[in-house]
């Protein structure tokens, strides 16, 4: 090859490098950039690009290789290209002059093939990712022989080292989960309400019921044996929707509660009425005694330590956790506050 076929073959390689370059960095940018609400929807309708786009999503593992692939591909495709015209032009066997031509071209390298793609896809990510998915998916081929063995490699070292990937699983799912909430708040998809609900959920799930129960030194009832017409009164003063029930003779011996809507509107024994208290243990998280009383159809929950009552967990509290604005501290019942004032 002489002369002239050297360079031009060099200036191809250099260009092809950096089309490359360009590529595999813009869509690593905008992968992570674009809007995943959005892109679920346009997938579920039947928008083929979408579902190709949404299966790199679901698998961020052959994603990430084949873009590690490629930008190694253009990179090792630019140096060549730089050695082949240091030699045409300088006619030098030295080292060092392809270290210096290399580094002349640095800053266009950087400026083309790095910065001005990633602040393209930057812009418009889901315009440029959906134009360059067919093409992004052909190299996904074409590099498989390659990334696949990556894939495989570090699974295998994360069953060796027993790491915690599914806990990283979940941190990653749980920021992309906050980003497909912003996002469906934007486009009107969420109101205020549900949007602060998940984000209890998010924050909240994991708390201790215990902290929101009521001590059992100020729990609200009565003796069992009361009257209906002693347990309607009790109710009406105190405002309760349910009367806690204990042994007679006992400080802290709850085992069960009346509604205060059966004794309004049943003809029924104090007795008959008495609904069990499920017991739950003190390190039973908020969501977990939530969803065992909604389950269980109960309102109330004693919540032990062993066989010693700590205190009373109700619904209502459970809820009003969950569906206070995040960061706000609900505001605290009146029959909380009142419930030193318990009679025997």
């Amino acid at each position: 090859m002489g002369t002239w076929g050297t360079l031009l073959a060099a200036v191809t390689l250099f260009l092809v490098g950096m089309r490359l370059g360009a590529f595999f960095s813009g869509t690593e940018s905008g992968f992570y950039r674009i809007s995943f609400l959005r892109l679920s929807i346009d997938a579920h309708s039947g928008d083929r690009v979408a579902r190709w786009l949404m299966w790199f999503v679901q698998n961020p593992a052959y994603f990430v290789s084949t873009t590690l692939v490629g930008n190694n591909i253009s990179h090792y495709l630019i140096t060549v290209a730089i050695g082949m015209g240091a030699d045409v032009l300088v006619h030098s066997d030295s080292a060092l002059v392809e270290v210096a031509t290399t580094l002349l071209f640095a800053p266009v390298i950087f400026a083309f093939a790095e910065l001005m793609p990633k602040s393209l896809y930057l812009r418009a990510p889901t315009y440029l990712l959906r134009r360059d998915a067919f093409k992004f998916r052909v190299c996904y081929r074409l590099c498989l022989p390659v990334t696949y063995p990556l894939v495989g490699l570090t699974r295998l070292l994360e069953r060796l080292t027993k790491s915690k990937a599914h806990e990283m699983e979940m941190v990653l799912g749980r920021h992309r989960l906050m980003q497909v909430l912003s996002k469906g708040h934007e486009h009107g998809l969420l109101t205020n309400e549900q949007g602060q609900l998940f984000h209890s959920l998010l924050h909240d799930a994991n708390k201790l019921a215990r902290e929101v129960m009521m001590p059992v030194e100020r729990i609200l009832g009565l003796e069992e044996g009361a009257t209906n017409a002693e347990l309607l009164a009790f109710a009406v003063s105190y405002g309760l929707p349910h009367v806690a029930i204990r042994r007679q003779g006992t400080a802290d011996g709850w085992f069960g509660y009346v509604r205060t809507i059966d004794l309004q509107t049943t003809m029924a024994t104090g007795a008959s009425l008495i609904q069990p208290l499920p017991r739950l243990t003190s390190d039973a998280t908020r969501l977990a005694a939530l969803i065992s009383l909604r389950e269980s159809g109960n309102s109330l929950a004693l919540v032990c330590e062993g066989e010693k009552v700590q205190g009373l967990v109700t619904q209502r509290a459970l809820l009003e956790r969950f569906m206070h604005p995040f960061g706000a501290k609900p505001a605290r019942h009146a029959r909380t506050a009142t419930a030193s004032r318990t009679t025997a």
